[in-house]
């Protein structure tokens, strides 16, 4: 059983063994430490793991009404400014243009119903001003 080949052939085992034993001996110490370091390492979680709709807007909602101020412009303003008109507070161009007069016209409306005069159409002075409470524009009686 002295065949070249035979020995040969298992002293390349032999070697390919004592690698493989080295290469584990290397390997178990670094999956060790890798373990311990996943173990110190906390996995994020989301907020609420059960319900996805809170993260998630729905796209059925009604879209919130933009709040207006000096600059804003558009559709929304020329509906404000149609409406402060139609209440006597506004007499400028319906333009769509939120300036100076239209802030003025929306103090004068925010003051005479009672609300906080800012100039500024948030939901409480919109929900009003399209009311049927909404009180008309009177001139200031002077003392």
């Amino acid at each position: 059983m002295r065949n070249p080949k035979t020995i040969a052939g298992l002293c390349v085992l032999a070697v390919l063994l004592v690698a493989l034993g080295i290469l584990i001996g290397q390997m178990i110490p670094i999956a060790a430490e890798t373990r311990r370091e996943m173990s110190l390492t906390p996995t994020p979680e989301p907020p609420w793991p059960d319900n996805v709709m809170i993260v998630t807007p729905d796209p059925n909602a009604p879209t919130p009404n933009p709040v207006l101020r000096t600059g804003s412009q558009g559709d929304e303003v020329k509906n404000l400014q149609s409406r402060l008109y139609a209440l006597g507070y506004y007499t400028g161009e319906i333009d769509g243009q939120f300036g100076p007069g239209t802030k003025e016209a929306v103090t004068a409306f925010q003051k005479r119903n009672g609300l906080g005069a800012d100039g500024i159409v948030g939901g409480e002075t919109r929900e009003v001003l399209f009311s049927t409470d909404a009180k008309p524009f009177a001139p200031e009686e002077e003392p």
